[in-house]
């Protein structure tokens, strides 16, 4: 029998919420108590934040939507910090200094202006088609999962991989983690072929 996605799914209480009307700084420092717990150590944990206003899911906050926050506009006939762009241009221009130019704008943007809408969910006892499919039409790679209308959890694409993976391969399929890669003197390939 198909599992269901109550089955697969991480628990919500295992993500950190923050609320709409906090700041870049705040969802930073959070992020990171939450990706990253351990100082020094790799970052293991969820990279993702649920985003709440009035008790109400509005989004999610991934690293992705962090790094758009600061990532250069396109200027192209555009005013910025005092300088208007000429209309010639028709890709950013990089420049020392601008990462942490923009690192500072960010700073005090509300996490409503920077997060993911969350515009589609799934429901505990829905088949694991629907997240495949709420995956690729969001194009997205994590989806909450809903129950009597509150957040019950959050389906992940790792986990229909490893579903997927069990079907393929008649078992749980050993993945390997890039800091096995990294960390093993051995080749890619020869780890492959030892799992």
């Amino acid at each position: 029998m198909e599992k269901k996605i109550r089955d697969i799914m991480v628990p919500a209480g295992e993500y950190t919420a923050i609320a709409a009307d906090a700041s870049f700084k705040d969802a930073v420092g959070l992020m990171k108590k939450s990706f990253c717990p351990k100082e020094g150590e790799p970052c293991t944990g969820h990279s993702t934040l649920l985003v709440f206003d009035n008790n109400m899911l509005v989004g999610l906050l991934t690293l992705d939507d962090l790094l758009k926050a600061i990532e250069p506009q396109y200027l192209k006939g555009k005013t910025y910090r005092g300088w208007t762009v000429d209309t010639a241009w028709s890709i950013p221009v990089f420049w020392e200094g601008l990462f942490t130019d923009r690192t500072y704008e960010a700073i005090d943007k509300k996490v409503s202006d920077i997060m993911s809408d969350v515009e589609f969910r799934v429901d505990a006892d829905d088949a694991l088609i629907k997240a495949v499919y709420g995956m690729g039409k969001q194009k997205i790679l994590i989806l909450p999962v809903m129950e009597e209308g509150r957040v019950v959890g959050m389906v992940r694409s790792i986990e229909i991989f490893r579903e997927i993976c069990e079907l393929v391969l008649g078992e749980e399929a050993s993945v390997l983690s890039l800091n096995n890669i990294i960390n093993s003197k051995q080749p890619a390939a020869t780890l492959l072929k030892q799992s």
